[in-house]
């Protein structure tokens, strides 16, 4: 039976979260595989350990968890920004951790899968390439918000920019070719500017080797709020190489039968009302057992929502902006 192996990296404040993402993978993933499962953290508690391996319950599934402290030195003085937690910066040491792999996956737990992964492990079989995911749907407005921090060479290869919640990882040509320090370096010289951390710099660092992978997964859930009969479609991406009315076809079948939803931004299912598609996410997390822990865990979310809030409300009233 071959293996594919997919890591994750998250801290403590996730854990139900990456419950639901793994058990909709493996409910969803060929039985024609194995699975082996990788945590990269730095904050995880055994109980948080213990909690994660009831729901991979499967002979076909094994998960480990990998303690990258040592990796956090790297970053040490570096301030969170947005959202993202410091655990993003982790996808980049992945050809150091996983010496015995050629590829891996790497996917974020902030998703829900509805369909089989496993075909992604094995494109571009005979191809050079660095890494692949789900490239850009839109052009419109898109770059405008690197227009002041970077130059035109970057934002011409800042357009090409895939993605980071899924991502086939090419370990081998990694390696080849120094890529990890390489991307290491750019990320924390360059990371006051990066907009997208990990995303950017895999893009400036990485570019022309990556891959585009079929739209479908990776649906960012704001897509169904969209109008995108409007979209200016990205023409570079394969799937939508062709007419407007193609690529709307394509887009929307994309979106009826999702690989995986992204809940992509800072309001999650977990943790916030009227959320776009909250109720797939719901429903999964009841298909993990996971009811009961979503309730308890209510209050603690309401009262990170309401520290961020605060702080936000601080920060503008007295520095006005």
């Amino acid at each position: 039976m071959k293996t594919i192996p997919i890591f994750f990296t998250f801290d403590k404040n996730y854990v139900l979260a990456a419950k639901v993402a793994i058990h909709s993978l493996i409910a969803n993933a060929s039985k024609e595989y194995k699975y082996e499962l990788y945590v990269l953290h730095t904050s995880l508690s055994e109980n948080n350990c213990n909690n994660i391996k009831q729901v991979v319950n499967t002979i076909n599934a094994e998960i480990h968890f990998i303690n990258v402290s040592d990796y956090e030195k790297k970053i040490e003085g570096l301030k969170g920004k947005s959202h993202y937690s410091k655990e993003i910066f982790y996808k980049l040491i992945a050809a150091d951790l996983f010496q015995q792999y050629e590829r891996i996956i790497c996917t974020d737990v902030d998703v829900v899968f509805t369909g089989d992964i496993s075909e992604v492990f094995f494109m571009f079989p005979n191809e050079d390439f660095i890494y692949a995911g789900v490239g850009p749907i839109e052009n419109k407005g898109r770059m405008q918000k690197y227009d002041t921090s970077f130059n035109k060479e970057e934002k011409d290869i800042l357009e090409h920019e895939i993605s980071a919640g899924f991502l086939l990882l090419n370990l081998k040509s990694i390696r080849e070719r120094n890529k990890q320090e390489e991307m290491i370096n750019y990320y924390i010289k360059n990371y006051e500017r990066l907009i997208l951390p990990e995303q950017d710099c895999m893009i400036l660092t990485c570019w022309p080797m990556v891959r585009y992978i079929p739209i479908r997964y990776l649906i960012c859930t704001y897509l169904y709020n969209e109008d995108l009969s409007k979209f200016n479609f990205y023409k570079d991406n394969p799937e939508l190489n062709c007419s407007h009315n193609e690529a709307l076809i394509c887009i929307k079948k994309a979106m009826e039968n999702p690989i995986q939803l992204h809940y992509a931004g800072p309001n999650k299912p977990w943790n916030s009302i009227m959320v776009t598609k909250q109720r797939e996410w719901l429903k999964a997390m009841i298909k993990t057992g996971c009811l009961l822990e979503y309730i308890y865990s209510q209050p603690m979310f309401f009262a990170q929502k309401l520290k961020r809030y605060s702080l936000r409300r601080f920060i503008r009233k007295h520095f006005k902006i």
